[in-house]
């Protein structure tokens, strides 16, 4: 599910920049040429939004575009070098960096200083609300999360 992070980008569109919509046939060209699987929600989210800033901190990556910055697997082969185990990419860089498993698209949010642990969450939405909207809810007035 993404309705939360869509409502908060529909009504606080200032704190929102989108980089535009993808389309789903490329982004899976990119799942097979890659050989691994996105998160479907975040998935949906580059169909309907693309990546972004969010926040004025907060990146969501790409998983293509025509120039090399905000990409998936660039920010992910730097934090591989890092130690991050290579069974996951980067699709979030910010005040906590975040990764999906490539095998199933799970979705995790990185301790900065121990790649080795992680805090899973069960969609996108639930990502969005326990990380970002945690953090900048009051500063943006985004009022109430479910």
């Amino acid at each position: 599910m993404i309705d939360l992070i869509l409502h908060d980008s529909e009504t606080h569109a200032k704190a929102f920049t989108w980089s535009g919509p993808l389309s789903l046939s490329a982004i899976e060209q990119w799942e097979r040429r890659e050989s691994l699987i996105a998160p479907p929600d975040l998935k949906k989210l580059w169909t309907l939004k693309g990546g972004g800033e969010l926040f004025d901190t907060e990146t969501i990556l790409l998983p293509f575009a025509t120039d090399d910055y905000d990409l998936v697997m660039p920010v992910s082969t730097a934090f591989w070098t890092r130690g991050l185990d290579t069974a996951y990419c980067v699709f979030h860089l910010g005040i906590v960096d975040s990764v999906f498993r490539k095998s199933d698209g799970g979705l995790f949010s990185l301790n900065s200083s121990d790649f080795s642990q992680m805090l899973r969450f069960r969609d996108l939405d639930e990502w969005y609300l326990r990380t970002l909207r945690s953090v900048y809810a009051e500063q943006y007035g985004l009022g109430p999360g479910d």
